[in-house]
């Protein structure tokens, strides 16, 4: 992966969680906060751990040890995780601009806490890893906004993002 196709991923991974959002957006404060029998209970957690989750890769792709993630309960509206998000996008944008190919391949060690596995791998791959992860939690949510609370939900496909952002699905 080149540093333009990382930033490229990350760009359709912005459009996609904004796509999302516009679903979250339907529910109710109530609604948001409800915990619901699957992965990270909440809306708002689920969507609160896509930005969390990119903050502490950041910080290992850095070489710092990661923070421990952000208590749910401190965001208690919409508007304070998606000012969370919009923080968190910046940061990576501001990353990822830092990035040139001999960085994306450079090997990233490291440790996942609470899951006792080390990791030896291209810090492109664990990029990769991460803009999965979000497509992976925002399919979660758009489950729990369809079958939970009947809310009208969107697709997240690359694709349409191709479309939009080019005009085309090269």
């Amino acid at each position: 992966m080149t540093p333009k196709d990382v930033q490229r991923l990350f760009a359709y991974n912005a459009w996609a969680f904004d796509r999302v959002w516009g679903c979250v957006e339907r529910l109710s404060d109530e609604q948001f906060v409800r915990e619901v029998d699957y992965s990270r209970g909440s809306v708002r957690n689920q969507m609160l751990h896509i930005a969390t989750a990119i903050e502490r890769w950041m910080q290992r792709l850095k070489g710092d040890s990661p923070t421990p993630g952000r208590a749910a309960e401190s965001y208690p509206t919409r508007g304070s995780v998606r000012t969370q998000w919009e923080q968190t996008k910046a940061e990576l944008d501001a990353y990822l601009a830092t990035l040139d190919q001999a960085k994306l391949d450079e090997i990233v060690v490291g440790r996942l806490a609470g899951r006792g596995a080390d990791y030896a791998s291209r810090r492109s791959d664990l990029l990769l890893h991460l803009a999965n992860h979000g497509t992976d939690h925002r399919a979660q949510v758009l489950a729990i906004l369809h079958s939970e609370f009947q809310v009208p939900t969107v697709e997240q496909d690359m694709v349409l993002y191709l479309i939009e952002a080019d005009g085309s699905a090269e």
